[in-house]
């Protein structure tokens, strides 16, 4: 009699830890689940920013808005290429 009921306590227990442990991992999965959607949304808001600072500094590096400022708020004007000299180290390779 006492080693069915031990049998019995003991099944109990088991199947009550089981209990337990599926549930945690129910919960820990869900957890899980909004952390990974919520790093899926912050990496499409980087993305989109990053777009847009792409085409940002596409607009901003152009060749005519960099000579626009250049001449009109500057007051930079373009070199005649007869008048540059290329001056030429000994010893170095061109170009570094």
């Amino acid at each position: 009699m006492r080693l069915k009921t031990a049998v019995v306590i003991l099944f109990a227990l088991v199947l009550g830890g089981l209990l337990f442990l599926s549930s945690w991992q129910g919960f820990r999965y869900e957890s899980l689940r909004r952390e990974v959607r919520q790093m899926e949304e912050e990496q499409k808001d980087w993305l989109e920013l990053n777009r847009k600072l792409v085409a940002a500094l596409a607009v901003l590096g152009s060749p005519e808005r960099i000579e626009r400022i250049a001449a009109g708020e500057l007051g930079l004007k373009k070199v005649e290429p007869s008048r540059v000299t290329t001056v030429v180290i000994p010893g170095q390779a061109a170009g570094e």
